[in-house]
């Protein structure tokens, strides 16, 4: 818990994260740097003193006998060591203090690697601190056999104090020190602008996501940076337009359901307190009354169902009884329900409807999508119009084509048409919902639902549906 709340937004992860990935890698360079130059400076010394060592050996070697044995003593300093500002050490083949620039007592007996590998025909180095009084820093000594005759006589050491290349070695680890600490300053400056980079942005669009739950859709957010927060205020302020649009096609709609209601609701009140005046007594006026009631109950009834269908669709419980459907017998069915109307309002209705293979469907849903596309085109057609209903069997499915001459749709419109709501034309009755709920029972049937309209010359709605394996 501890750790969430210290990490809890994205401004200290993102300093957290560059601050200590970049320590650590800063600090291994500076580590593995200060390891390679101590490694250089230790050699270097390293080498210095096994080259004089090395040489010094093979001179007296070559060139001396044991009758000269005490001129190595006297001038061995002066004549290879006087420009290195080392200790020098002769020890005869025990071990022993032979001789000492700096004045060890003769016969002192020194256990290092170095002279004992010495003994051992070798040249050996060897860095520490040394025992005893003599030296209290860490020393590098050169330890290489002096022979004459192919005989070890005695031991040749040089001894340099380490004092002057670890302050040097010091000096540049506070050097490379300061250097992290500069890097870790411009890296935390560099976080800090770059988390405000992302962070300000992604306030600003937290702010205005709560002004817009709160129901504020006025407001956009400018889009700063093109990266993925910009995509995202783009994002936000699409959707703001999209809600405002919902929020007016909900009002419309609401407004226009409401009148749809009232209006039918009117006309059967009106006629019901009507018929129950006294007065009333004619017969025919009295049959017309009752008419205009069952159509305006059929009209009321029609728009409940549309609404529970919608709110079955929403929800997802809207279920299909399927069975094999003869198309083209159902497609004659509502021909012949519709042609009384067609009639009253002086439009023709054209068919060319073939033999049509089964297809598999719920017959009552598709009998209502085809019901309410010819209301459509009845209700956008002039007097004395034509409807053509055209069917054809074409790759595996059945196609319905019908077409009218009426006022088209606008292109505005056109993509809109099937949304839930959405009316072209408020001064008509209707919902908004008979086009997108047959849109849904023809695409749940595995078909489609096309619309093809050019503005003042009429409408063609194509509906596709899958032939029937069986």
């Amino acid at each position: 818990m501890n750790k969430l709340k210290t990490f809890r937004s994205i401004k200290s992860r993102i300093i957290s994260y560059y601050f200590i990935t970049i320590l650590i890698t800063i600090s291994l360079l500076g580590f593995l740097l200060w390891i390679s130059v101590r490694g250089y400076y230790y050699k270097a010394m390293e080498t210095i003193l096994k080259d004089q060592v090395v040489l010094s050996t093979r001179f007296y070697s070559k060139y001396l006998n044991d009758s000269d044995a005490k001129k190595i003593y006297e001038d061995l300093e002066e004549s290879f060591f006087s420009n290195l500002d080392v200790e020098v050490q002769i020890l005869d083949k025990e071990g022993r203090v032979i001789w000492d620039d700096l004045g060890i007592v003769a016969g002192t007996k020194l256990e290092y690697t170095d002279i004992k590998m010495a003994l051992g025909n070798e040249t050996a180095v060897w860095v520490g601190k040394p025992d005893g009084s003599y030296a209290s820093n860490k020393i590098m000594s050169v330890s290489a056999p002096l022979k004459i005759d192919s005989n070890i006589i005695a031991v040749i050491r040089v001894v340099s104090s380490m004092d002057m290349v670890d302050k040097l070695l010091d000096r540049i680890a506070i050097l490379i020190i300061s250097v992290v600490f500069i890097v870790m300053v411009i890296t935390t400056i560099l976080s800090l602008v770059i988390s405000n980079t992302i962070t300000k942005p992604l306030k600003k669009v937290t702010n205005v996501a709560k002004d817009m739950a709160n129901g504020k859709y006025d407001i956009t957010l400018e889009k700063i940076y093109e990266d993925e927060v910009g995509t995202m205020a783009e994002t936000l302020n699409y959707m703001a337009q999209e809600i405002k649009k919902s929020e007016k096609l909900k009002n419309e709609f609401i407004s226009s359901i409401s009148h749809e209601l009232k209006t039918p609701l009117t006309s059967i009140k009106g006629w019901a307190i009507t018929l129950k005046l006294k007065e009333f007594t004619d017969i025919s006026q009295r049959e017309k009354a009752l008419d205009i009631i069952i159509q305006e109950s059929k009209r009321l009834s029609l728009l409940v169902n549309e609404l529970l269908d919608f709110s079955k669709f929403t929800s997802s419980k809207m279920k299909m009884t399927l069975e094999d459907v003869d198309i083209e017998e159902l497609l004659k069915d509502v021909i012949l329900e519709m042609s009384p109307r067609a009639k009253r309002n002086d439009l023709e209705l054209i068919c060319e409807i073939p033999r049509l293979p089964i297809i598999e469907g719920d017959k009552n849903r598709l009998k209502q999508v085809f019901i309410n596309v010819l209301d459509n085109s009845m209700k956008f057609i002039k007097n004395q119009g034509s409807i053509y209903i055209k069917a054809e069997e074409k790759y595996g499915f059945v196609v319905i084509s019908i077409k009218d001459d009426g006022i088209g749709i606008k292109v505005e419109d056109l993509s809109k048409v099937k949304q839930k709501f959405y009316k072209a034309n408020h001064s008509k009755h209707g919902n908004g919902l008979g086009l997108s709920i047959c849109d849904e029972i023809i695409s749940i049937h595995g078909g489609s639902l096309d619309i093809i309209s050019k503005y003042g010359e009429g409408t063609e709605i194509k509906i596709k549906l899958k032939v029937s394996n069986s």
